[in-house]
């Protein structure tokens, strides 16, 4: 009996982590379409490959100007792609190098020798030189190029998204009063709020698997539908969590905190635990929902993890 408590516990905590993924990761959607920030991040990426300090940025600016790249941006003043492909990338490169339709690997290079000297013109020669003649081979070179920085741009779009889904996790955390700590002695002393979580996280399941099998879910959510998923799941799930778990900001949950003759604010015990729950929300609400079904199969068997 005491195994089965400390898996709902567990199942509990993980329950929690899960929906305020969801919720720092909706959150996080609207803020990254506010900045535009995929398209500032290939901006940067592209300026990495293309500038070079203290030339023209010849290549740079006219790549940008390109009649293909400017057909991608939104309408919106100040706007980037979020997406090029690497076929575009090399195509807009070569019409850059020789303007007319006639390409040759002559032209190519003579193109490359009118641009102003600097690392983008060396690394550009060595292409030409990897190529040994061959205009399609140096086409690959300019596209295994590209792939290579956009791999190197998506790390650094990661970080970032990163770094903003543990301040949300920390904000979040905080106005919901999501104390880890404090949810995981409720949960081990409270019998019924055990069960509430442990149906509540179950039905949520269901419902998840229901909606995978009767609809197919896109990307690039706009701003109205990323809205209203914050609504109805603060208003559908977290609410309810609340709820059971006594979490949010009431008297109760704000007694000082008193050291000696000095009595501090209630809310500084509770500051480790927001931090461990901003930490959780950075894993993402895929770990959490994966590992949150697992658990809940080896509850459903009786099974107990393998080794134990």
């Amino acid at each position: 009996m005491f195994g089965l408590e400390v898996l709902e516990v567990v199942i509990g905590l993980i329950f929690v982590y899960l929906l305020l993924s969801l919720l720092a990761t909706t959150l996080n959607e609207m803020v990254m379409k506010w900045l535009y920030s995929r398209g500032k991040n290939l901006k940067i990426a592209l300026e990495t490959m293309l500038n070079d300090e203290g030339s023209k940025d010849v290549l740079c600016n006219n790549f940008f100007e390109h009649p293909l790249i400017k057909k991608l941006r939104r309408k919106e003043k100040g706007s980037f792609p979020s997406y090029i492909s690497n076929q575009y990338f090399s195509k807009v490169i070569l019409e850059l190098l020789y303007p007319d339709e006639d390409g040759t690997i002559d032209k190519v290079k003579k193109g490359i020798e009118s641009l102003p000297e600097g690392k983008t013109k060396k690394v550009l020669r060595s292409f030409l030189t990897d190529a040994e003649g061959n205009l399609e081979r140096f086409k690959e070179n300019l596209e295994m190029w590209y792939e290579e920085m956009m791999m190197q741009a998506t790390s650094w779009y990661k970080a970032r998204v990163q770094i903003i889904l543990f301040f949300l996790g920390m904000a979040i955390s905080i106005a919901l009063n999501a104390d880890t700590f404090k949810i995981a002695q409720k949960l081990s002393i409270d019998p019924e709020a055990r069960v509430a979580i442990i149906t509540q996280a179950q039905n949520y399941i269901n419902q998840q698997e229901e909606l995978n099998r009767n609809q197919s879910l896109g990307t690039g959510a706009s701003m109205d539908s990323l809205q209203r998923q914050v609504k109805q799941l603060i208003q559908e799930e977290i609410v309810m969590t609340s709820s059971a778990l006594g979490m949010g900001w009431n008297e109760v949950n704000d007694q000082k905190l008193t050291l000696g003759s000095v009595s501090l604010p209630g809310w500084l015990r509770a500051i480790p635990g927001w931090i461990v729950t901003a930490f959780a929300i950075t894993l993402g609400a895929p770990f959490w929902f994966d590992l949150l079904k697992r658990l809940m199969t080896i509850r459903a068997d009786g099974r107990k993890p393998e080794g134990k």
